[in-house]
């Protein structure tokens, strides 16, 4: 990204209309673009967890879901929920008795495994069919879905819209932290081959090494990693890991849904899929031409995302600038978040970092650069975003 002498709100931002109609370019998307389309953001996903557990009846899985409540924090989430029913599992496998204590009660592993899978299949189930509680709960089922796709399919048709050849069309890349397929389906209603790393039809079984190669060097092609799994992975008994359609009956164990949301997901990323798909996001950010990281909906929550992104940046030889359309923190001690705020003002690479907030535009400060009459600005959320790559309108 060109370097600029005038650090002023319009050449900042006329900047920043210049890198979203480059050709090169990566996308990191988190669950804050899949809000508005009926897919819950983590406490409502939480909230609704517990309701499923709770209407499922099974004893065992809402005692043990009780006492966790009670020991983990006020300001726990499903992901907490996750990582600690996760460790109590390992504890539990390398432990003689092959159980662990949760609270003053002692739970075996199998015990612990049915809530864990309770917890996936319940947190597949919303995001597959949507939820909504915005004053008035609705939720969706397998007969009336909520889901709605047109956010990204606009966005699709923007990000798009600006290419005049199929080959710079091709240079786009996409990693999201999100388990919907969304994405997939709108790039795919669109007419643009996703590669994701399957191989085969409606069913398609993991094979990156053949998928991802060469796949930026053929028209209306794009690449899709989906860092924390999705919806519509399952881990087979016999076939191994498999993308499929939800509900198929013909799958040796189709409760093993392949999504990793809690905090010991590093450990998990070690592991293929996971190890392929950080390393390929790795590759994306250590470039040295320029190159450009632009997020949306994430809110920087996960450290093994940020830790990748970070040891680009650290890199004297690395070029990549991160572009961030992120909303402020409310609370006022932290500006955006700890993690963009520390970046803004990193002496080594600050000048690489820009947030586009509601406030304003950042760069090297976590002081805003503002509009003249000091509007909020809405191009943070992604229909904004959208409409900013449309039209340039960032209001």
């Amino acid at each position: 990204m060109t370097k600029m002498a005038d650090h002023d709100f319009e050449s900042i931002t006329e900047e920043l209309r210049k890198q979203l109609d480059s050709s090169r370019q990566n996308w990191l998307f988190g669950a804050g673009i899949s809000y508005k389309s009926n897919i819950p953001l983590m406490y409502q996903l939480t909230t609704r967890v517990k309701n499923i557990i709770v209407a499922s009846k099974n004893d065992k899985n809402i005692e043990i879901y009780n006492i966790l409540t009670t020991e983990l924090q006020d300001k726990s989430h499903i992901e907490h929920y996750l990582s600690h029913i996760g460790d109590l599992i390992a504890l539990a496998d390398r432990s003689k008795t092959q159980s662990a204590s949760v609270g003053t009660k002692s739970f075996t592993k199998d015990e612990l495994l049915n809530l864990h899978r309770s917890i996936i299949s319940a947190i597949g189930e919303t995001v597959r069919y949507g939820y909504s509680n915005d004053g008035t709960e609705i939720i969706g089922d397998f007969a009336n879905p909520i889901v709605e796709i047109e956010h990204h399919i606009r966005f699709v048709q923007a990000i798009y819209s600006n290419r005049s050849n199929l080959l710079s069309r091709s240079k786009l890349t996409f990693f999201s932290t999100n388990y919907d397929t969304l994405l997939e389906d709108a790039l795919g209603l669109e007419k643009f081959t996703v590669v994701d790393g399957f191989s085969g039809g409606a069913i398609a079984y993991w094979n990156p090494q053949f998928e991802f190669q060469d796949a930026h060097s053929l028209p209306n092609k794009c690449l899709l990693y989906k860092l924390h799994g999705s919806i519509d992975w399952h881990r087979d008994e016999k076939k191994g890991l498999v993308r499929t359609r939800y509900g198929t009956k013909y799958l040796a164990n189709k409760s093993e849904i392949m999504i990793y949301p809690q905090a010991t997901k590093y450990v998990e990323t070690q592991k293929d899929p996971f190890s392929y798909l950080f390393n390929g996001f790795r590759n994306a950010l250590n470039s040295n031409d320029d190159n450009v990281l632009i997020t949306c909906g994430y809110s920087f929550g996960d450290e093994h995302v940020n830790a990748e992104i970070e040891a680009a940046l650290s890199s004297r030889s690395n070029s990549t600038t991160i572009i961030a359309f992120a909303q402020e923190n409310p609370d006022g001690a932290i500006v955006i978040n700890k993690t963009l705020d520390a970046w803004l003002t990193n002496k080594q690479f600050g000048s690489r970092v820009y947030v586009a907030g509601q406030k304003g535009v950042y760069y090297n400060s976590t002081v805003p650069l503002q509009t003249t009459d000091k509007k909020d600005l809405f191009w943070w959320t992604f229909s904004g975003l959208t409409n900013f790559i449309l039209t340039g309108d960032h209001e």
